[in-house]
């Protein structure tokens, strides 16, 4: 699959699982921009990619509109569209009832998670409808659909993940412009091994594997997969 010429922003695409998508899409063909946080970061993903591979860097809070906004306009300043956007980004922080909950960790799992989907879905898609072309991938989790106990805000806010994706496919529908999102059981990286220690790591999803889920979302024949929340469990 090809996606030769297309433009992809990628939310956290400097993160465990951004680093494996950002070198499919660039192997790919996409220009990519990436957002990341600290330099450090942004540091790793360049030592992680093929040499030459070269995407166009932007510290970017997606939490905060303008900072958004900026993203996209330097994007389509620098690559003259946005075809692609792949909300990454998200964290988890849960392990406590809900009437323990602070709200400072409701707040930030809905930030972190929701908002920053609907920021960046909402000024990609003021490039996309216009030019009629525009594929929105977001993640959500296993989580949303199985509830587990003290995981409460992170759990509504990827439930929130799946329905703000289902309110863009209705509003695109009949144009070129797709979202889907995916629902990844636990990603095999680093910091979920280290956050699950005794799980079986063989049953986890593999980066690789999502990333060649997302390249094919984001090409011209997953118009039809609008609205559609892809179950990535794996063996769990």
């Amino acid at each position: 699959m090809t996606l030769e010429g297309k433009v992809a922003v990628i939310t956290g695409g400097a993160g465990n699982l951004g680093q494996t998508v950002t070198s499919r899409f660039i192997h790919a063909g996409a220009n990519v921009a990436v957002t990341f946080r600290n330099d450090s970061e942004w540091e790793a993903l360049l030592a992680a990619l093929p040499e030459g591979a070269m995407p166009l860097g932007l510290k970017t809070d997606v939490t905060d509109e303008a900072s958004v906004q900026h993203l996209m306009a330097e994007t389509v300043s620098q690559f003259g569209s946005v075809d692609i956007l792949l909300n990454l980004v998200g964290g988890y922080e849960a392990e406590v009832e809900v009437w323990d909950t602070p709200v400072e960790t409701w707040q930030k799992m809905l930030s972190l998670n929701l908002t920053s989907a609907f920021l960046c879905a909402k000024h990609a898609l003021r490039h996309m409808v216009p030019q009629d072309f525009g594929r929105i991938v977001s993640v959500s989790s296993k989580v949303a659909e199985d509830l587990p106990v003290k995981s409460a805000p992170y759990a509504v806010a990827k439930a929130g993940v799946i329905a703000l994706t289902k309110c863009i496919a209705a509003e695109v529908k009949g144009t070129g412009v797709a979202a889907m999102a995916i629902m990844p059981s636990v990603i095999d990286t680093p910091a979920t091994r280290k956050l699950f220690p005794k799980a079986p790591f063989d049953k986890f999803v593999k980066p690789e594997q999502i990333a060649d889920v997302l390249i094919w979302l984001s090409t011209e024949d997953a118009a039809t997969v609008n609205g559609s929340i892809l179950q990535l469990y794996g063996g769990l």
